[in-house]
């Protein structure tokens, strides 16, 4: 098995290198800010007040129907089992 030149090593340790900062650069430049972040936040203070305010219908819409679907194991497994008069 051959040994690859030094010279030839360093060539492609340098075009690894390049090929690493290009996409590093094209990811950082595409990547778009997220919606919900910070800094969006800042920028539209009225998202963040509607983000909160649906997140406190979704809590009350389960509350709610967590109440109304609630099952009473013991009480439904007695009156299956005892005979009714």
């Amino acid at each position: 098995m051959t040994r690859v030149p030094v010279d030839e090593r360093r060539r492609l340790f340098l075009a690894r290198q390049q090929a690493g900062q290009a996409l590093e650069d094209q990811r950082l430049a595409l990547a778009p800010s997220h919606a919900f972040s910070p800094a969006a936040a800042s920028q539209h203070p009225m998202r963040l007040v509607v983000r909160t305010i649906v997140i406190a219908m979704l809590v009350g819409a389960g509350l709610v129907v967590f109440q109304t679907v609630t099952f009473n194991l013991p009480t439904s497994v007695v009156e299956a089992l005892l005979p009714r008069f």
